[in-house]
């Protein structure tokens, strides 16, 4: 049994380091830890095979057992066991005739005499069979049921969850960002002081909603904003077309969080309202802000350091009419016109669809 346990503990190590090495090399791996950490994981499955391979090689050598002859007398100056060995004393039954000093030996030891003049030493340290069993099933049984039931991708229900959370803590940060005295509701908010959702709110001029401000010209004063003080615009559309690219029809290629992020942004609101964009995302059912069920959710995974930490970033679409049929958690290049609504108290970027195209999982599927 003992030797059984002890090929299974290297056998666990071993399949360890298989099982960093088989994500490494198959690009699973891409699916779940950032680039910069990769390297880590080659190395340490390496590392585990090479010292797996070490045990097994040497796990029948005894360890800690003398292999070489002293005298009774010499002094002991290294651990050695005796599991149950006996030998014979050249002196008398009285042990305190004995010519060597048990005390200068470096290690503890219990001695059993007999009246042969033999004595035997105990040094039962090992992890009781069940223990390593114990370890064992805990240390594979996960690691190869992960391995062999993942799906490298996260359920519907983890992304309409934290999609939901994400946006939240959106508009929580939007809410701090404004000034004390709008704190109370944002359709209360003088239209003047944030003119850029272009959809009303409460004490909005008729008509201004649908009057964006004029791209080419963000300093200009729009109907409902006459007379406001814009001189904290500083943020152009040629700064906007510095930072972005473009294709070659002239849309700014952002991607789903940096559309995200934007949401509240006096400036960037002002710049960016009705500019033509591509972006590349996977759709899903919008379940928020969707009463005339015309939109679906765009999203795209964000990962700091792997994928325990995965936060699904996600904008709601618009076709203005019900969706074509998609396929869930699909991959698509989006075209449209950036648009910022304020809705039940939220600002909203909102892409409206000119048209959606299927495509295959872009190399930066996961954005880091």
């Amino acid at each position: 049994m003992k030797k059984f346990l002890t090929i299974l503990t290297v056998a666990t190590l071993l399949i360890w380091g298989a099982t960093f090495l088989y994500f490494f090399s198959t690009g699973r791996i891409d699916k779940y830890l950032d680039p910069t950490f990769r390297i880590y994981a080659l190395i340490s499955g390496i590392g585990m095979l090479i010292l797996g391979i070490f045990n097994l090689i040497n796990h029948n050598r005894a360890v800690g057992v003398c292999t070489h002859d002293h005298a009774h007398g010499d002094t002991c100056d290294h651990d050695h066991h005796h599991h149950g060995n006996s030998h014979e004393h050249d002196h008398d039954h009285k042990h305190s005739e004995c010519n060597h000093d048990h005390d200068e030996c470096d290690h503890d030891h219990s001695h059993d005499h007999d009246h042969e003049g033999e004595h035997s030493h105990s040094h039962d340290h090992d992890m009781t069979p069940s223990g390593v069993l114990f370890c064992v099933l805990v240390l594979l049984v996960p690691v190869l049921a992960g391995t062999a039931m993942s799906k490298d991708r996260f359920s519907t229900e983890y992304l309409m969850k934290w999609g939901k959370i994400e946006r939240q803590m959106m508009q929580m940060r939007i809410a701090r960002a404004k000034p004390k005295q709008q704190n109370d509701t944002l359709g209360s908010v003088d239209p003047s002081a944030n003119p850029y959702t272009s959809d009303a709110v409460a004490g909005d001029t008729p008509g201004a909603a649908d009057t964006p401000p004029d791209p080419d010209n963000p300093n200009a004063e729009t109907p409902g904003n006459e007379g406001a003080d814009n001189s904290w615009e500083t943020f152009t559309l040629e700064d906007l077309k510095q930072m972005v690219p473009q294709s070659d029809a002239g849309d700014f290629l952002l991607d789903v969080p940096q559309i995200f992020y934007t949401a509240g942004d006096k400036e960037l609101m002002a710049v960016m309202e009705d500019i033509p964009v591509e972006t590349t995302a996977q759709l899903m059912e919008e379940t928020l802000n969707n009463p005339d069920n015309t939109r679906l959710k765009a999203f795209r995974l964000f990962i700091e350091c792997c994928a325990a930490d995965a936060r699904p970033l996600s904008i709601p679409i618009d076709f203005g009419k019900a969706p074509p049929e998609y396929t869930e958690m699909g991959w698509y290049k989006i075209f449209g016109k950036l648009h910022y609504s304020n809705e039940d108290g939220e600002i909203l970027p909102i892409l409206k669809v000119d048209k959606v195209v299927e495509t295959i999982e872009p190399t930066d599927g996961l954005i880091f």
